[in-house]
């Protein structure tokens, strides 16, 4: 694994900007109806998907090559040779918790195969944008063979990571309305089982390859092969939400 030096002020300004992201969500939850009409839903998948970081990340950025520094002022926690920076947990909670709450809210009124993949096409790029921006400023980065790492980030992760957020919108479209009163406390624990399932299953190839020593040309074709399965996954969740509730 590649080591650096933390980047400051860069890390604060990641940080400021990533709790600048939440709290406009939170604020839209509780000053709008969105309090009152569904209740703490949304501060507690916040919470689920923050602490599901917490238990995926140091596994899946040794499976899928990521570094952090080692040395970081803003550090969270360490866990299996990772620094975990503040700025993680909380961009999981607006990133996947905010957007597959925002989803699950559209699938409410049923949704139609184009809109279902232009929203998916949107989730790609706002990802392939912030992991992009942390790898500019050095704050985090890939390293290794990685395939369709032209220019940002690689795009394979980015399929992976808004395939992440549609499981969970699918999950929460099935589930909220089962989920009164104290039940509601599942929602600290779901953004663990769907992040974990999508990304272990989905990145199988790439993992397999960039851990394998495959040729360049066959970690391309595993790249390829993660990508597919996230585009089954997100149809999966399209034929969940195609009709209205």
């Amino acid at each position: 694994m590649p080591i650096h030096v933390a980047a400051q002020p860069a890390g604060w300004i990641f940080l400021i900007g990533t709790l600048l992201i939440l709290s406009s969500i939170l604020a839209w939850w509780a000053i709008g109806g969105e309090r009152r009409e569904r209740g703490w839903a949304l501060p507690f998948v916040f919470v689920g998907t923050a602490l599901s970081a917490v238990v995926i990340e140091p596994i899946f950025d040794n499976t899928l090559l990521y570094w952090y520094p080692p040395v970081n002022e803003l550090a969270f926690f360490r866990g299996f040779e990772r620094t975990i920076p503040w700025y993680v947990p909380l961009g999981y909670a607006w990133f996947f918790g905010g957007t597959a709450y925002l989803l699950a809210r559209r699938f409410e009124r049923g949704i139609t195969s184009t809109t279902l993949w232009t929203l998916f096409a949107g989730v790609v790029v706002i990802d392939w944008l912030a992991v992009s921006i942390c790898e500019w400023l050095n704050l985090s980065a890939f390293y290794g063979s990685q395939p369709f790492h032209l220019f940002g980030s690689p795009l394979w992760f980015s399929f992976c990571d808004a395939t992440g957020a549609f499981v969970l919108a699918g999950a929460l479209h099935m589930l909220l309305p089962h989920l009164a009163g104290t039940r509601r406390l599942w929602l600290l624990i779901v953004p663990l089982f769907t992040y974990g399932a999508t990304l272990g299953s989905t990145t199988a190839p790439v993992t397999i390859a960039l851990n394998s020593g495959w040729p360049i040309v066959a970690t391309w074709m595993a790249g390829a092969a993660t990508m597919a399965l996230c585009m089954i996954a997100v149809h999966t969740v399209g034929l969940i939400a195609a009709r209205p509730r």
